[in-house]
């Protein structure tokens, strides 16, 4: 559970949101304007599954304390000074770190001052680099240029609570996905006293860290820390191009887009976690192979050979999940019995891939996502369907789409389902047996996805091939003949 916690840094009460484990890896969530750490309310708890998770309110923000600019520098240096005495007060040697918005600044003078403390970067619409500036930025900018009291003045329409409900709704296809708390809160912290005049001040000092980029920058050059930018990519003040220029300093940055605004884990939660879990998985974690290398270590009991040697007759080589499995061989064995007695419902070859992959892609399992988009290729799927159902966008056929959307919406929603979702595959023409088939085969991903976070089985060269176009969110040919995912899960 979240715990909602402060800590006294310097005589400021800075409050904090924390969840996970004390002992696991750490990973610093900074928010930006005018929001608040509420705004990872949701993401806390699928992180905390495997790390600790902090996240605090800056000066002037959420629930920490807002003192009086007469007694608080309001600027980005001296924000970043508090959120580095705080990691320290609660104990964060070594953390990822996740920018968001004004986080990002704030983060990455943290990384500048302590770059053996950063294990990993996160930036989601979190810019550092002047072409990610949209012309939303103008009013501000003029406001540098001439810092008078006209130019202040005209700002103040960005803390109306029409402007932050704005930013939440901007670029988002259906903003009923928006939770109203959301800048409505956002809306009642900014009201407080004094605090439009804060907002003034950093809205000016916002051009010094538009001077520190090139040092942001080179701190991606020289210390190429894992990164990963996930960016809503209808954001109207930080633009695509911001998360690309990433790659130009760390070539080994991955991105990815979604469509959505400023705000996209408000309407891209589960997608963005998948990216994120997969991502520190591999950054926090060592080596995928030297830990895969270490699970079958003991080698296999002859007891899991009969399993195997079925596997590979069907494949043509042992899959890696399946060595994951042979590790207790009841359950290798009963895995591949319900594998084929999946194959023998009412539903279709191909519906049954369709189920597999969806199921896999909500369990963040990149590499069963791999093996059924494999089989589905095999079994004459087209090229679009295989792709659309691997990114999980709906496929073109309509009856394959509600089965699609149906096994999702089963394996996200822990087995339970809503009458409305029932009645949409029933009116596709799925019955009883259909449903109970989904059902099944949901459970049987489940057990086999939680293997493979369990063991972390590298991706066989045998399924690489669905990948393709994949790893980097749609560069086909950027790895030229190299493995598209150099042996590693990126989902």
């Amino acid at each position: 559970m979240t715990a909602y916690r402060y800590a006294d840094v310097e005589g400021l009460r800075v409050f904090y949101r924390e969840a996970g484990d004390a002992g696991a890896p750490a990973v610093l969530l900074l928010h930006g304007f005018p929001t608040s750490s509420h705004m990872y309310r949701d993401l806390i708890g699928p992180l905390a599954a495997r790390y600790r998770v902090v996240a605090p309110d800056l000066p002037g923000f959420g629930f920490t304390d807002a003192p009086d600019r007469s007694s608080f520098a309001y600027s980005f240096d001296n924000l970043a000074r508090v959120i580095d005495r705080f990691s320290e007060v609660v104990g964060l040697t070594r953390y990822a770190l996740y920018i968001f918005d004004y986080g990002a600044p704030v983060g990455l003078r943290l990384a500048l001052a302590h770059p053996e403390r950063i294990t990993a970067l996160i930036s989601q619409n979190g810019n550092a680099y002047e072409e990610g500036l949209s012309s939303g930025w103008n009013p501000i900018q003029r406001y540098w240029q001439q810092p008078s009291e006209v130019n202040r003045r005209a700002l103040r329409d960005f803390l109306t609570p029409e402007a932050t409900r704005s930013q939440y709704t901007y670029g988002v296809a259906d903003p009923s996905l928006i939770a109203p708390e959301s800048f409505t809160l956002d809306s009642v912290l900014l009201d407080r006293p004094g605090n439009v005049e804060i907002q003034l001040d950093l809205f000016l000092d916002y051009r010094n860290n538009v001077a520190l980029y090139p040092e942001f920058q080179r701190y991606f050059r020289e210390h190429r820390p894992p990164t990963l930018a996930v960016w809503g990519k209808n954001d109207p003040f930080f633009l695509p191009a911001g998360a690309e220029a990433y790659r130009r300093d760390n070539p080994e940055a991955e991105v990815h887009f979604f469509e959505t605004g400023h705000f996209a884990l408000e309407t891209h939660l589960h997608e963005i976690a998948g990216r994120i879990h997969d991502f520190l998985d591999r950054a926090l974690d060592g080596s995928r192979e030297d830990h895969f290398a270490e699970w079958i270590a003991p080698g296999i009991s002859e007891a899991a050979t009969q399993s195997l040697a079925r596997l590979c007759e069907q494949f043509g080589f042992v899959p890696n999940l399946a060595l994951a499995l042979a590790a207790e061989p009841a359950a290798l064995d009963g895995y591949v019995q319900a594998l084929q007695a999946f194959g023998q419902t009412h539903l279709s070859p191909l519906e049954q891939q369709i189920v597999m992959i969806a199921a896999s892609r909500a369990n963040a399992a990149l590499y069963s996502v791999a093996v059924h988009a494999t089989v589905a290729s095999q079994l004459g799927a087209t090229e679009s369907t295989v792709v659309a159902a691997r990114d999980g966008k709906l496929v073109d056929d309509a009856r394959l789409a509600v089965l699609q959307h149906f096994a999702e919406a089963l394996m996200l929603g822990r087995g339970q389902v809503n009458a409305s979702q029932i009645e949409q595959m029933r009116q596709a023409g799925y019955n009883a047996a259909a449903l109970v088939a989904v059902a099944f085969g949901v459970a049987v991903k489940f057990f086999a996805n939680s293997v493979v976070h369990l063991a972390r089985p590298p991706i066989d060269d045998g399924f690489k091939a669905a990948l393709v176009g994949w790893c980097n969110q749609g560069h086909p040919g950027q790895w030229g003949d190299s493995d598209p995912c150099d042996g590693r899960q990126r989902f």
